[in-house]
């Protein structure tokens, strides 16, 4: 392919971040670990470091069948991830930006958690205080439903955006130096997130409604708002948020072009793959074709500094402004 020589150096060259991934899921299942290389899946660890990632935001997902249970269905994710972590060589946890740019320099994997609906807090600042503990960094405050915080886009009908405990929330993810994810979020919950946090927020995965017509899909109007406040929209891989019988590797990189051309540059775009939690289109069928993408990406024109803003640097730039 044209381009992937370059490609696969820029990935060396760059530490390359990826902004969502389910992958421990098939680990609690019993179908296999994060530490050996697997056909099944999308992303481990081997695997991850042989497409050029330096880090993988790696989520502790509470299906709603656990919602009666979320608490425990968190911890045992948290647990899980944790376990994979040790139990491999070359890989870290990442706490601070500072993480990441170090594992890349010694060729490593930095693996930083991320929370995906605050189900598991149910109701409790302490809850959410006792993850920050465990190495959570981020926290995407719903999935498609409504919960204690705020409305899903799987409830967009009734219009609600943050409760007075999503509020809270906020202020303290704010307090404690932890990262908001406004994936899945309702259009009223993502403005008014914008407007009560004092941090950038990100958008980890989702793509362009202009492009293709989404509930998961941001408009360009929140585009705009997530850039003017400092923050990172995620392109997702997932086919069916670009037409899933017509979705492939070139179709993503129409959705990091429509970002840029947007805003004006590529100060504000990153990769949020949603590997293992969903449909990957034709040419991105796993981590090792990252650098695919990245060619893609040269073939049309991209400059060297705009990757690697895109490839992790806009990432690592709110990771340095909310963790601490």
């Amino acid at each position: 392919m044209e381009h992937l020589d370059q490609a696969v150096a820029l990935h060396r060259r760059y530490p390359v971040v990826d902004g969502h991934a389910d992958s421990v899921l098939t680990v609690l299942d019993g179908q296999r670990t994060l530490t050996e290389r697997s056909e099944m899946g999308h992303i481990d660890w081997p695997r991850a470091r042989e497409g050029g990632l330096a880090c993988t935001v790696q989520a502790a997902f509470p299906a709603p069948v656990y919602y009666p249970v979320a608490a425990r269905r968190v911890g045992e994710a948290i647990d899980g991830l944790l376990n994979q972590i040790a139990a491999a060589e070359g890989v870290r946890l990442a706490l601070r930006a500072d993480d990441i740019t170090a594992a890349h320099a010694s060729g490593e994997l930095a693996v930083l958690l991320n929370i995906e609906g605050a189900e598991g807090l149910q109701g409790s600042l302490a809850l959410l205080r006792n993850y920050y503990r465990l190495g959570v960094r981020m926290m995407g405050l719903v999935w498609n439903h409504r919960n204690e915080v705020a409305d899903g886009v799987g409830e967009s009908e009734a219009g609600g955006g943050l409760t007075r405990f999503g509020r809270d929330v906020v202020r303290e993810m704010n307090r404690l130096g932890m990262l908001i994810d406004l994936a899945h979020i309702t259009p009223k919950g993502f403005f008014e997130v914008l407007e009560l946090s004092e941090d950038p927020v990100l958008f980890t995965h989702g793509n362009c409604r202009a492009l293709h017509d989404h509930p998961r899909n941001l408009t360009d109007e929140q585009i705009r708002a997530l850039a003017a406040h400092g923050g990172v929209f995620g392109i997702s891989f997932v086919a069916s948020f670009m037409g899933k019988e017509t979705a492939t590797l070139s179709t993503v990189a129409d959705h990091i072009d429509h970002v840029c051309q947007l805003l004006g540059s590529a100060d504000h775009v990153g990769l949020g793959s949603d590997f293992d939690g969903a449909d990957m289109p034709p040419g991105l069928e796993d981590v090792t074709r990252l650098p695919h993408l990245t060619a893609e990406l040269l073939r049309r024109g991209y400059r060297e500094a705009d990757l690697a803003k895109l490839l992790g640097g806009n990432y690592l730039r709110v990771f340095r402004q909310v963790l601490r």
